[in-house]
């Protein structure tokens, strides 16, 4: 009789695992057909489907929960946390010495617009520990893109149009889709852009446009300056609490990650004012 049940339920797993595969296969399927009817090339999909760098990301969701801006905002963890969690003093200290290095740069991209420079300082501190490649992430965009779409539903709009971008970031930089590097959550490069805003704000430090490299500390820099402006901050509100909140909250959107940037470029502007 055990044996019985055994197979029964040997069976059922076998069923439930076959109705998945039929479902994420169809999933493909729309996803395909969805791309190609936003312009974008059915060989350029099945080749990169069919690259040896491909595979399915299957622990994406628990990724996205475990994710320290969703404990926040769920309290689970309180924003005390979320400081040591990122070390943010250690930060402080680290970008006084990164403005010293990058001085030259960073009154080039403040001068542009009147966007003071700790800001940007600030964001790529909390990206990328102010530009290192290691903190980047290993997740092909492709593939978590894909991921996103197949096993996240509410992800699913968000990984469709970001899959179109990162088309037209491949045919823009002649770079093909595994170049693209980065978080599980699907942003690349030093600042951690997304694909769409890679697109519409990434640009080159010396205004190259096909000289881009989203592995460029400048050129990083400069885009964020850029995205920042483009999403109206400016010389004339920069000093406004809220103007300054939006804008950073535009480019992540947690309030933990936005005052956790904040609290790293006062302090860092106070350096700044002392001298």
């Amino acid at each position: 009789m055990k044996r019985y049940y055994f197979i029964i339920f040997m069976l059922f797993i076998c069923l439930q695992l076959f109705s998945n595969q039929q479902e994420d296969n169809q999933k493909l399927e729309n996803l395909k057909s969805s791309l190609v009817a936003n312009g974008v090339p059915i060989e350029w999909i099945v080749e990169n489907l069919n690259s040896h760098k491909f595979e399915i990301y299957s622990d994406i969701e628990k990724l996205f929960l475990n994710m320290a801006e969703n404990k926040v905002k769920t309290k689970q963890k309180d924003f005390d946390w979320y400081k040591n969690h990122f070390g943010l003093d250690k930060k402080i200290q680290m970008g006084t010495k990164f403005i010293e290095r990058n001085i030259e740069t960073l009154q080039k991209i403040e001068d542009k617009n009147g966007i003071y420079f700790e800001l940007a300082v600030a964001i790529l501190g909390m990206e990328t520990n102010f530009g290192q490649r290691r903190y980047v992430g290993n997740y092909y965009i492709f593939n978590t893109l894909v991921s996103q779409y197949l096993l996240l539903e509410k992800r699913e709009k968000f990984a469709l149009r970001e899959l179109i971008y990162l088309y037209k970031m491949c045919q823009k930089t002649n770079k093909n889709a595994y170049y693209f590097v980065g978080s599980y959550a699907g942003a690349c490069g030093l600042g951690q852009f997304i694909p769409s805003s890679l697109f519409n704000y990434f640009v080159d430090v010396d205004g190259i446009d096909e000289n881009i490299d989203i592995y460029s500390l400048d050129d990083n820099l400069c885009s964020i300056e850029n995205y920042l402006f483009k999403n109206n901050l400016n010389n004339s509100n920069i000093d406004n609490q809220k103007s300054l909140f939006d804008s950073v909250y535009s480019y992540n959107r947690s309030s933990a990650y936005v005052n956790a940037v904040l609290y790293i470029y006062e302090e860092l502007k106070k350096l700044r004012e002392k001298t």
